[in-house]
Formats: C-alpha cells, structure tokens, sequence
C-alpha cells in the first residue's frame, strides 16, 4: 500500500470516527471504502490501525461522497460476502456486550476488533463479550485479550487511539434510558467524559472545539451538557441556561445514589457511586475523577430536570401493624430522597398526567406552580402536609405500593385528623414521643424527636426538617389511625 493511499484511509478512518452521523454506519462505510479503493478483503484494519499513530486531522470532506449503496454495488462477491459478514460481526459484538451488562463499552469492543483481529480465527462474540465483563480495567481487558487470541497489543496505544476517538463521539450505550433525563445516565455521562478525556474550558459544557477537536466542560457545563444533550438528535440544546438545585444537605445525609450533585461552595461534581466524583477541574485543566474523601465537597443536592431514584426504603419498627415508630423512618426517608410537595398527593412519583389531574382538581393550589412543578418535582415523589402521614399508613412493604384506603388509615385532610384525635393538647405540652403530629390550622407535620419536624412544607419548599420551636404549630396529637410504642 502506496503511503499516500495509508494516508487517505487514516483521514476517511478518522472522519468517520468524529462524525456523529456517520459513526453509526461504521462497519459499512470503512468497509466499503477500503474495499473499493484497494480491493482487499482484510477490509477496515489498515485503517482503523492506523489511527494509533495520532498523527491526524480530519479533512473537511464531502458526506456525500460516502454512498454505501455505489459502494456496495461495485463490490464483486467476495467482497459483499466479507462486507456482510464484519456488519453481521459487528451487531453481534453489540448484542453480545449488551448480554453482559456492559452496554456502554460497545465502542471500545467494536473499535478493537476492528482494529486488530484481521487474523483471529472461529471469532465468537459472547466469549469475547465475557472478557470485557470481567476484566477489572482496561490494562487487565488488554491482558486478556492478548493472552486469549494471542494479540500483541500495545496498552499505551491503544489508549491513545480510544481516548481519542471517544472524545471525537458521544457514548450512545452509555445511556440506560435516552428518551429521559436521570441521574443513573447523568453519572455515566460524567465517567463518560472523565474516560473520553474532556478538558476544562470556561463556558463549555461538552461541545466540541473545532480548532483541537477536544470536548470541554467547566463544573456547571458538565451538568448542564447532559441536561441540553439529545441523544436521539445528536446535538445540544440551549437550555436549560442554569442549573437548579434541589434537597441540599450535609454529605454526611447523602444517599449512596449515582447522580447526586457534590458542591464545595463553588464547583460542582458528579457522584458516580463506590465514594467517587467526577468533575471539571481548572487546576488540572480536565474532567478527572477522585474519590469523595479527598476533595473539599461538603454538601449535596438533586438536580432539577433528572429523575432521581423513587424506591422507597426505611427501617419498619412493625411492618404488620402501623405505628408512629415506623411513620418517624418514612418521614426521615421522604426527606432525604428530597420528596416534592404537590397538593392531593401522598408519596406519588409525579407524572404529567398526574400533575394535569390535580391541577384539575385542586385548581389554583396547583395551577399557580405549573412552571415551578415540572422543573423541581417531576419525576420525585411527592405529598401534601396530611398526604405524608397518610402515604406512610397506606404503604404496603410487601408489594412496595401505596394503597389508598387501606390498612386503616382514614382519607381525611389535616383538620379532620386533629379532630379526629383523642390523645391530644397544646404545643407547649407536647411530649417527646416520635411520631407524634403537630398542628396548626389547616397544616400539619411529624415530630421526629429531639426538636424536630419533618414536613411537607408547600410547593416551593417540598419535604422540610425544620425546628419544631421555628414554627407557629399550635397542637400535638397521636395520629388515630396508628398505634403507639415505646422506642426499643
């Protein structure tokens, strides 16, 4: 092969590569190109090898020239048979990878079998597939793969090649769920950017330079990229413009849920989960990734636009027999998963068609919020100041659903509870029993113990730890609709 021909097929390789449309053709259009170029059947390897050299600047070219049907066409048989036969490689490395849960690392198995296992004989995807399943990091992937098929790969290389090319491109198999924003993709994207070699830039949030040809992100931006990416169009949008935050708290009342937002009073991070964050550092001008404890963090918060985890789990002092024990766990859980308040719910995870339906209901309670609703509480689960209490006596721990009407607790809003109440008196009475109610007209809440109120405040603040001496309760009471035990 001439150099100048090496040369061609290293810049078409490398377009290809960086191109968001084309990438998804791959396997056919390198393949048809090396062959109808240079006739061979050992079709993308020269090319994809090549990239290794990094010596490279995709040409602007004209997409139009890449037309796989031409190209096809003028293959002679062998060739379409080889050409069918590294498509049909191809989806199988694909399948096989999504068979072992490692989904997001499709590219990287596609991009190495493409480039080094011209020679391998009786190729088979899902043993294939098993060493990337079980291979602790890519030097260890690396290993195997030598050993196995008896490659002579160059670790330092390839990293160079794959860093490379994963900057060029967005991950498409990183995201579980691409029709939605959550904080499970929101994490994937980060380690996607921390693994593709993002820089830092300020004002960037995961656009490509066209002058280098590098990502970049800043500490908001990194966010507020996947936030604006569409996966399905391949581009950024403009919004949203900021980032909204929503439960903040100490770290030490974090969540151990991916996606949850770290902040030291003015950078941003990413919790990716095992005690690790990623994020945009200016110090060491790229996206990098460090574990929790060495960082200056001390808070975190959800972030308004993704959907965050909605299983409900807490310690049930009895789970055959309601009582203010386990109502005290459900509260504290319902604030730290950073409930939203929504009236005429009770625990709901908050959809469209149940905001439209309590907006019809419930008119301007809900109507005057609108805008407020969808960018902080969609997605989360949601209650009111009774529906708190009344989520807590429907839950059902077997089934993990909330069923209205059951297990004894009577559908009655905050002032027919009280009313209802027979073991009640005056505030300044109460005594410290967790999981008493607390009152004041029209509006109610659970003391927690030691001082404190948990409560479903208003729409604008959701789920609220609150001092019970801060606000103007009048009341106690032992909610009738549960029992009450002593602390163990």
């Amino acid at each position: 092969m001439s150099a100048a021909v090496a040369a061609a097929l290293k810049k078409i390789a490398a377009f290809i590569l960086s191109d968001k449309e084309l990438r998804g053709k791959l396997f056919v259009i390198i393949g048809s190109i090396v062959c109808g170029l240079l006739g061979l059947l050992c079709l993308p390897v020269v090319a994809i090898v090549s990239l290794r050299n990094m010596e490279i600047e995709p040409p602007e070219i004209d997409k139009s020239m890449f037309n796989e049907a031409a190209f096809i066409q003028n293959l002679s048989s062998d060739q379409q048979a080889q050409l069918a036969n590294l498509q049909n490689q191809g989806q199988a490395i694909e399948d096989a990878m999504t068979g072992v849960e490692c989904k997001d690392q499709t590219i990287k198995a596609q991009l190495i079998y493409l480039s080094f296992f011209d020679n391998v004989q009786n190729f088979n995807a899902e043993s294939y597939a098993k060493l990337f399943a079980v291979s602790s990091d890519d030097k260890a992937l690396i290993d195997a793969l030598n050993s196995t098929y008896n490659l002579k790969i160059d670790y330092n290389e390839f990293v160079k090649s794959y860093t490379w090319v994963m900057n060029a491109t967005i991950n498409q198999y990183m995201f579980e769920d691409s029709k939605s924003k959550n904080a499970a993709d929101l994490a994937a994207w980060a380690e996607n950017a921390y693994l593709s070699g993002w820089g830092y830039k300020d004002g960037s949030f995961g656009d490509r330079d066209e002058s280098d040809r590098i990502r970049y992100a800043d500490s908001a931006g990194l966010i507020l990229g996947y936030l604006r990416y569409d996966p399905e169009q391949k581009s950024f949008a403009n919004e949203p413009s900021s980032l909204h935050f929503t439960s903040k708290g100490a770290l030490d009342k974090m969540p151990d849920e991916s996606g949850n937002i770290l902040s030291d009073g003015s950078n941003f991070g990413v919790y990716v989960g095992n005690g690790e964050v990623v994020f945009a550092s200016k110090e060491s001008g790229c996206v990098t990734k460090d574990k929790v404890a060495n960082g200056a963090w001390n808070s975190w918060s959800s972030i308004s636009g993704a959907a965050y985890n909605t299983n409900i789990s807490f310690e049930e002092y009895d789970e055959k027999k309601k009582n203010n024990l386990g109502l005290v766990q459900w509260a504290i859980q319902a604030h730290e998963n950073g409930w939203g308040y929504i009236y005429g719910t009770y625990g709901n995870v908050l959809t469209e068609g149940l905001l439209q339906d309590r907006a019809a209901v419930f008119g301007c309670e809900v109507t005057d919020y609108m805008d407020f609703i969808r960018q902080n509480w969609m997605g989360k689960r949601c209650a009111d100041c009774v529906g708190l209490i009344k989520g807590y006596g429907w839950y059902d721990s077997a089934s993990g659903e909330i069923r209205v009407g059951t297990n004894g607790m009577m559908d009655v809003g905050a002032n027919a509870m009280f009313a209802n109440a027979t073991v009640k008196g005056t505030i300044d009475t109460i005594p410290e029993v967790p999981g008493l109610a607390v009152w004041v007209d029209g509006h109610i809440g659970i003391y927690i113990g030691n001082g404190e109120v948990i409560e479903a405040m208003n729409t604008l603040r959701g789920v609220t730890r609150t001092r019970l001496a801060g606000r103007e309760w009048t009341h106690w009471l032992q909610i009738p609709y549960i029992s009450y035990v002593e602390k163990k």
